[in-house]
Order: C-alpha cells, then structure tokens, then sequence
C-alpha cells in the first residue's frame, strides 16, 4: 500500500500544478478533486456556486472526500476550502499525508488576477477578500503538520521540499 498525498492550501498556492509534477515523478496517480466535480456535474466551479450555491459545492467535494479517502497511490490536489470540513480533513489524512501550500496574499493576488473563474473573489477590492478568507482560514491551515511557502519557489522547487519532506518522515 502506498499511501496517498494531499496538496491543500488556499487558491492560488500552486496546488494544482503542484500535484501534478509530484504525481509524475513519483509514478502515482493526479486527481485534481476540482475538476472531477466539474466533470461530474457538466459545469465549472463558478457555475456551480452560482446555480447552485456553496453549501451544494461542500457537498459534492465531501462525498468525493469519501469516495478518494479508500483508495491509495493518489497525488490528490484538494480545492482550496475542501479542509474547511473537519470531517474532510480526517477522512484524508487516514490515508494520506496533508501537505499545505500557502503563499502572501500580494503573491496570491497576483497569481489569480488574471483569471476570472474564482467565485469567492468576484467583484471588488479583491485583494481584501483574500486576506479575509486567509484569515479565515488560518487555523485549519495551522493544524496541518506539513507547510510549505510557495512564494519564491518554483513549482519544481516545491514538489522537491515535499518529496524531502517524505523522505523525512519514511
């Protein structure tokens, strides 16, 4: 049995990118929990929160949680509150070890600027709304044991702190 790895982290930390290069290089498979809800549901994560709300978008990353907790040899990139259920966050890390990214707000501003598929950041003064949500946040992202600052690094880099990371632990 080869245990799973979750990235988690607020958006924008690289947990995606991230995920995938540490699939790739340690020949398991990448789920990307954010896109199979999109696939499943025949919409984007925007359009779900708008059709349909954030408490049904909990609900279908909750029941993945469950389907993806029993298998193993999995890179899992979580959406970035998928932690934000207690429930979550044990179910994962029975057979995962929880690794979260997280990066300054400016950095994370930066990176998601561009893009305008982000529901918890529309409208205005967008850089306030992710200090907001970090803030929010922050205690669940503080109970994970493994962090990494994806400020400065390349997404190389990371996934190189993190295969230390597991060597350490092994």
């Amino acid at each position: 049995m080869r245990k799973n790895i979750v990235i988690t982290g607020f958006m924008g930390t690289g947990k995606s990118v991230v995920a995938k290069e540490l699939a790739r290089k340690l020949k398991m498979e990448f789920i990307d929990m954010d896109k199979i809800i999109e696939e499943r549901q025949g919409a984007s994560i925007a359009d779900i929160f708008v059709g349909y709300g954030e408490k049904y978008f909990r609900e279908q990353e909750k029941k993945l949680v469950k389907e993806l907790s029993k298998e193993e040899n999995m890179v899992i990139a979580t959406g970035g509150g998928a932690l934000l259920s207690s429930d979550n966050t044990r179910m994962l890390g029975q057979t995962g070890e929880i690794v979260c990214l997280y990066a300054d707000s400016r950095t994370i501003y930066n990176r998601v600027k561009r893009k305008n598929n982000r529901p918890l950041l529309k409208g205005e003064n967008v850089l306030c709304k992710i200090n907001r949500l970090l803030e929010e946040r922050k205690k669940i992202y503080d109970n994970i044991k493994w962090k990494i600052d994806t400020t400065n690094l390349s997404i190389q880099e990371v996934t190189d702190k993190i295969i230390a990371l597991l060597k350490s632990e092994g």
